[in-house]
């Protein structure tokens, strides 16, 4: 996820380190934050594949030297054929569609079709795997009542919120479908 991220903001210029690390605790949000030890090592991976170039550049203070990280034509194909991946079901596939919408400008309208068709599959597939679930509470009726209880109203708030990212999936599947 995160050399998707790395490779989309060099998609749209030259970047240093800091900066690119700047962006990211922005993007991610504010419970999740990435460190230099996970950022750096990740650059110098890219660095190494030839899928990003490095060149030093001088400070105007300080006179340290400051790295800057450039897109190759054999990132520009990575970054696209990350783009193309199948979003998997686990934990990170909403932060990953959301770094994915974020450079959909850099690829077909198929492309953010596919992907946002994926992540509405699996918003529906949580969707009934919730209901399921608290479709056997409902029927066994395991104690203590007032943990059941809860548990209803914690499924109850994620099917909410869940019909709500599914309205606007499909309200923007809509949207692009429409574009020419």
């Amino acid at each position: 996820m995160y050399e998707l991220f790395v490779l989309g903001e060099l998609m749209t210029g030259e970047k240093h380190g800091y900066m690119l690390q700047e962006i990211l605790k922005n993007a991610a949000g504010p419970g999740r934050q990435i460190s230099s030890g996970t950022l750096y090592p990740l650059l110098s991976r890219l660095v190494d594949s030839g899928l990003i170039l490095l060149r030093h550049e001088e400070e105007s203070e300080g006179g340290r030297l400051r790295k800057v990280y450039a897109l190759t034509e054999a990132g520009r194909a990575r970054f696209h054929e990350l783009m193309v991946e199948p979003i998997e079901s686990h934990a990170d596939s909403e932060r990953l569609v959301n770094f994915k919408m974020v450079y959909f400008q850099y690829v077909t309208k198929d492309v953010r079709l596919a992907c946002l068709k994926q992540y509405l599959a699996h918003l529906q597939a949580i969707r009934t795997y919730v209901k399921n679930f608290e479709a056997q509470l409902l029927k066994h009726r395991p104690e203590p009542a007032m943990q059941r209880v809860q548990l209803l109203r914690v499924f109850d708030h994620r099917l909410h919120v869940g019909e709500a990212d599914i309205s606007w999936v499909t309200q923007e599947i809509k949207r692009i479908e429409g574009e020419e």
